[in-house]
């Protein structure tokens, strides 16, 4: 059922990715970002508990998809990770999403706000520790929730928070293996 869940999305995703341009001006994004990571689960984080044990760092590749009116646009993403610290492993994702760009400010300070989500794969998944040693599925679900803010004609400066869990036993009952709040930059060509 995973390895279905997982191939149905990818190709749906890909299908939309290389569809036709949603934005005349800049459909394609590029984004690196950084920061502290937590291997706590959400309930634990949202709490006050983000008990750092590592870092990631990511790189993110988007296309806006189709505008679907007031300022809000279906888009794709594709990314790969590299945590690090306590636990150390890669992760490739696919996924879709919504994108917000019009606030009342946006002509004088572009915005955009936008969260995407979709299947994560790990080749090298590690053995979590916490709350009792369980080995991290390779297949698990991201999502990603990011604020950007322009800084220049094709740049803006991004807060992005990344997850990789379960999603709530979609694909495993023990998993929330991966939260990383943190900020990078966007490049839109």
């Amino acid at each position: 059922m995973r390895g279905w869940s997982f191939v149905a999305s990818g190709v749906a995703a890909a299908v939309l990715f290389w569809a036709g341009a949603a934005e005349a001006e800049s459909p394609w994004s590029a984004t690196i970002y950084a920061g502290p990571s937590s291997t706590k689960f959400v309930t634990q984080i949202l709490g006050g508990n983000f008990e750092v044990n590592g870092g990631m760092v990511g790189l993110a590749l988007d296309r806006g998809l189709f505008k679907l009116g007031s300022g809000i646009s279906l888009a794709a993403e594709v990314q790969a990770t590299q945590f690090f610290g306590s636990y150390s492993y890669g992760t490739g994702a696919i996924g879709i999403g919504l994108r917000f760009d019009e606030f009342p400010w946006s002509d004088r300070v572009p915005t955009t706000f936008a969260v995407y989500t979709g299947p994560s794969y790990s080749p090298n998944a590690v053995i979590i520790k916490d709350p009792v040693p369980h080995q991290d599925p390779k297949f698990l679900n991201f999502v990603s929730v990011e604020a950007g803010v322009g800084i220049g004609r094709k740049w803006d400066a991004v807060f992005r928070i990344y997850h990789r869990s379960g999603a709530w036993g979609l694909y495993s009952n023990t998993a929330d293996v991966g939260t990383m709040i943190g900020l990078g930059l966007r490049r839109r060509f």
